[in-house]
């Protein structure tokens, strides 16, 4: 084969290679979009819940099961290098707890006991604060988020308050501050997860952290176990127990967190602005929830608002750099 025809078939063969790298640099998007569809069905279903378990009921059977099912996976996968996927440095031990605690007990804590006294649409959006929350501690921190970062959260956020007006109603300001400090702990969860999260496989990030705050959340709400009534619980209720354990904390914890590490905390913070906007679909769905202009108008400001803080990570995607990925 001549010069001429080695860079003939070489022009002809690249195109093919395009989508293959352009799906690969969106997955990281892909992956904080399935999280966010994840996250938005938790306000409808654990409501329903409530009508048969206690809030704290609910919340000490979900991480008993999320618990043994995080060192289930950690077991299998570390079954043929133990070293790596048990072991923690000394030094990280404090990250684990303190992320842990912000992530696992303090948020489910908020989040549970705020949604039992205020409306999923009213949860929802509080939660929905974290960014702006994240852009706080970050700026404390001595860093400085872009300013396309800091305009794109008000717009989200003026966006997701004009989509969910005349939603609020069945609600109390103790289970609005609830929610509102679900948020700020998350946010938190998000810059402590940092200090580890790239530094030992997704598994053993999600094992250890879940114990640390899933095991403080088990002491609090055992009480409200025991006294639970669990022969009322119907089938129903049982399978979205089980789904409630595996995809939006496990699962959806694994996918933030990798998501998180390659495009940064702001970012993925950022998109958990669009859940209300998912809330509300899935109970147009499954309650007949009507949309207005409000609603929509809403719904645009938020993706508006997505996309100016997208505009800073624009750059470095054209580039072809790449984040380290999480070991998994």
């Amino acid at each position: 084969m001549t010069a001429t025809e080695e860079s003939t078939g070489a022009a002809h063969a690249q195109p093919a290679t395009q989508p293959a790298s352009l799906i690969g640099a969106a997955l990281p998007e892909l992956a904080l979009l399935t999280v966010m569809l994840l996250w938005a069905s938790t306000f409808i279903l654990t409501k329903d819940l409530f009508t048969q378990m206690t809030p704290l009921a609910f919340a000490f059977l979900r991480f008993l099961l999320i618990i043994l099912l995080a060192f289930g996976v950690l077991a299998w996968r570390g079954r043929n290098d133990p070293a790596r996927y048990w072991r923690i440095a000394r030094a990280d031990a404090i990250w684990f707890l303190l992320a842990g605690s912000c992530g696992y007990f303090f948020y489910q804590l908020g989040f549970v006991l705020g949604l039992d006294r205020t409306s999923p649409f009213a949860s929802s959006l509080l939660i929905s604060m974290m960014p702006l929350f994240t852009l706080i501690l970050l700026r404390l921190m001595g860093e400085r988020p872009s300013s396309f970062a800091w305009f794109g959260v008000v717009v989200a956020i003026g966006g997701v308050i004009l989509f969910l007006t005349g939603q609020r109603g069945g609600g109390t300001w103790l289970g609005d501050l609830l929610s509102l400090g679900s948020a700020l702990s998350f946010a938190l969860y998000g810059i402590l997860n940092r200090r580890i999260v790239g530094r030992y496989p997704a598994e053993t990030v999600s094992a250890y952290s879940v114990l640390a705050g899933g095991g403080l959340l088990l002491l609090v709400s055992a009480p409200s176990a025991f006294r639970q009534d669990w022969g009322a619980v119907d089938l129903g209720a049982w399978l979205i127990l089980l789904y409630m354990a595996v995809l939006p904390v496990y699962v959806a914890y694994i996918l933030w967190n990798w998501a998180a590490h390659r495009r940064g905390v702001e970012i993925a913070t950022s998109v958990e602005l669009i859940v209300p906007v998912f809330s509300g679909i899935l109970s147009v769905l499954f309650y007949g929830e009507e949309f207005g202009v409000a609603k929509l108008a809403g719904g645009a400001l938020v993706l508006f608002g997505l996309v100016l803080m997208r505009l800073k990570g624009w750059p470095r995607l054209r580039s072809g750099r790449r984040n380290p990925e999480v070991a998994a």
